[in-house]
């Protein structure tokens, strides 16, 4: 579901929604809520670091390979291994390993090294000049001018060689050789300990690495739900009316969970595993960069596989959400209105739903998991033929004598390395694909314009005259449009009108109001009556701009609602609407909802001027009495006559009762009308109602019908002049009296 469709008309993108969605276009989503991880880039970076010690012990444990490998097949020491290391380098030769106590050349690796300056080749054996000992320690010793016994059996010729002296890591590596036992099984059990160190000390560190990756996503997810449900709050009432309430649940809760997989990915595998790659990659070039580089010429290839896969699931991912969002909002329907369901009998209709929907999740979460399950064999099939390829370059290297076999083995164990870190990589792109998904479902609803509580707000709106002189407020007028600084606006005095107003709800194919007007003086109350449909609630939900006319406007002693705060007019009105809604919470908490300084007394006061104090005092704890979901334990009427109560204390200048008593019991209602009587008379009400009290009480009707008013007065005056009044008075009023 696009943005765009989600958006309510009226509302203009604001320059601050603009710049963000031209910095965010062509941007995955997902990189744009990475974003929300800055908070915290303390832990982010402690992660990083731990990713990179674990991809630096991870090629440590690689690179004890080779040693592993040639104490094991040759019965070498540590101390051989290392000499024989500095003598190839500063000769820039290759010398043969099955013999440890002779130094044979098998191949010289650079013509224009010292050996070959010194006329050295192949099958020379070298010792020191007037000895039969091997030279090894003197060559590798710091020494540079050298005199040798250079030859083959019995025929020695004598040498002089200028060495370059030993580089520092070598340097390092002697001086630590010669401290180690000169015996292949001791020198075997020093590198396995080392192995075994470095295997501990990583694990270790991995912990943390991990666990502060799952930290860092933890609340960076936690910050975007609150956002989120921030932002939901303020969001226009004509979303839900379009949308309902189960998709945005579901983003707010499924969605949000697959993000937060996808910054543990990203912070935990996406990070370690290119390291422990690059690495590993760095290594292998180390020990032969011809082999190496045939490595990279397969990358593209497996590059576009996973490409290829990613696209598939991103396509998929983004269905089965779609359908999750169904089925969370069947079991929402379902569950709220299970009395219905269980009086009709319709448990099997709302069963059989219920499996179509799960029916289409559960064929797109297969699809999924082929996907995902497929990604793996064929990258691991392409990797064994990669592998057969390298093995015969390897092989043919050999032949020639430019590769050891143990540094064969080297190699191929970082090409392990580096396959497996590929391996999960794919995974890694699958979830991300997911996350990329969920991100932009997620900010569907942050890049949702939302209603503008702040007073230093601008806001845009059709120019209608000439606003009153004694509103300080900054105006720049266009041709269509004035930028207006909202104001607070002050109780009311005089009066509210309503001028032409026009309004139609999104996707609607016809008026909800057409071209109404209205006006109803200070203090005065009115009772809007007409049949379903005919526009009565659309009327009273313009007044706290629960949505805005496209045409017209509404005035509050001559301001335009639109140039106020939404927090100044919304102060002034208290709601009562048919549908008793009560929030999780104490019956205290609930009667004064939203106004959490109001005293005990206070309280109760407003609960017993709405004739609720005494079913609450019957209740074990009274006042502190927690309801449970949507007060499941309150009667229809008890609910209701909390939100009255409710309305008694927020003690606003205007009052809206929608339907208000029509959940009330028998009993009661006399009762209540007397108090909805008293609040009636010192503040300016609307009054939808079917019942004939509550419309008697009113000081004028208003008779709505196809969203016009079709005629106003008292009710002996309608009764006698307006059909539409004449026919609700006998079918509806009179049966409901």
């Amino acid at each position: 579901m696009s943005s765009t469709n989600l958006q309510e008309p009226r509302f203009k993108e604001t320059k601050e929604a603009r710049e963000t969605r031209k910095r965010s276009r062509g941007t995955p989503h997902f990189w744009r809520a990475v974003r929300y991880l800055g908070p915290h880039r303390k832990i982010v970076v402690i992660s990083i670091l731990c990713a990179f010690f674990v991809g630096l012990t991870f090629a440590s444990g690689l690179g004890t390979m080779v040693p592993i490998m040639r104490l094991l097949m040759n019965s070498d020491t540590m101390q051989g291994w290392v000499r024989r290391m500095a003598i190839e380098q500063r000769m820039a030769v290759r010398m043969d390993e099955k013999d440890s106590t002779v130094l044979r050349v098998i191949n010289v690796s650079d013509p224009n090294g010292p050996a070959a300056k010194a006329g050295i080749g192949p099958g020379d054996e070298l010792r020191l000049a007037g000895a039969k000992e091997p030279a090894g320690d003197i060559l590798a010793s710091s020494m540079e001018v050298i005199h040798l016994s250079v030859g083959n059996r019995e025929n020695f010729r004598p040498v002089d060689i200028q060495l370059p002296p030993n580089s520092f890591y070598l340097r390092k590596a002697l001086t630590i050789a010669r401290k180690l036992p000169d015996d292949p099984m001791w020198s075997l059990v020093v590198v396995l300990g080392f192995v075994g160190l470095l295997t501990v000390v990583g694990n270790f560190v991995r912990y943390f690495q991990e666990y502060y990756s799952d930290k860092a996503a933890t609340l960076a997810v936690n910050d975007l739900r609150r956002k989120m449900y921030d932002h939901v709050l303020h969001t226009p009432l004509g979303f839900f009316g379009v949308n309902g309430t189960s998709d945005v649940t579901s983003r707010l809760v499924n969605d949000s969970q697959g993000l937060q997989e996808g910054f543990k990915i990203v912070l935990g595998q996406s990070i370690q595993e290119p390291i422990k790659a690059l690495f590993a990659f760095a290594l292998a070039l180390y020990f032969d960069w011809q082999m190496t580089l045939m490595i990279i010429m397969f990358g593209p290839l497996m590059f576009s596989i996973i490409s290829k896969f990613g696209k598939k699931m991103r396509r998929a991912s983004r269905s089965a959400l779609q359908k999750s969002a169904s089925m969370l909002g069947q079991v929402e329907g379902t569950l709220i209105g299970i009395r219905v369901v269980k009086a009709a009998g319709a448990e099997r209709i709302e069963r059989r739903r219920f499996g179509r929907i799960m029916n289409g999740l559960v064929a797109e979460q297969l699809h999924m998991s082929r996907i995902d399950a497929k990604s793996g064999p064929v990258l691991e099939t392409m990797s064994f033929f990669v592998v057969a390829v390298i093995v015969i370059f390897a092989q043919w290297k050999i032949t020639k004598h430019t590769l050891r076999a143990d540094v064969f083995f080297g190699v191929m164990t970082c090409l392990i390395g580096i396959a497996e870190s590929l391996r999960r990589t794919t995974k890694i792109n699958n979830v991300l694909q997911k996350s990329n998904m969920a991100a932009q479902r997620l900010f569907d609803i942050l890049d949702l314009p939302a209603e503008r509580q702040r007073r230093d707000a601008t806001v845009e709106m059709p120019t209608h005259g000439t606003l009153q002189k004694d509103l300080a407020m900054e105006i720049q007028s266009s041709e269509t449009v004035s930028k207006i600084r909202r104001i607070n606006l002050p109780p009311i005095q005089k009066s509210i009108q309503f001028e032409n107003v026009v309004f139609t709800y999104p996707n609607a194919p016809a008026t909800a109001l057409n071209n109404l007007s209205l006006a109803v003086p200070c203090g005065k109350s009115v009772a809007v009556v007409g049949r379903n449909g005919s526009g009565k609630t659309t009327l009273l939900a313009l007044l706290p701009r629960f949505y805005d006319p496209q045409q017209g406007r509404i005035l509050i002693d001559g301001v335009d609602i639109r140039h106020a705060t939404l927090r100044s007019l919304r102060k002034q009105i208290s709601v009562v609407t048919q549908e008793a809604i009560v929030f999780p919470g104490t019956i205290a908490d609930n009667i004064a909802y939203g106004l959490p300084l109001a005293k005990r007394d206070e309280i109760i006061a407003a609960a017993k001027r709405a004739f609720a104090h005494d079913f609450i005092m019957e209740k074990a704890n009274g006042y502190d009495t927690i309801l449970g979901e949507h007060g499941a334990q309150l009667s229809g009427g008890q609910r209701q006559r909390i939100c009255i109560a409710r309305a008694v204390l927020r003690n606003t200048p205007i009052l809206i009762l929608d339907e208000a008593t029509s959940q009330v019991d028998a009993e009661s209602e006399a009762l209540i009308q007397n108090a909805i009587g008293q609040l009636m008379q010192e503040r300016t009400t609307f009054v939808i109602a079917h019942r004939f009290s509550t419309i008697l009480s009113a000081d004028t009707i208003i008779v709505m019908d196809k969203g016009q008013i079709v005629a106003q007065g008292t009710h002996e005056e309608l009764k006698n002049s307006c059909e539409v009044y004449q026919q609700l008075y006998e079918h509806q009023l009179v049966g409901a009296g």
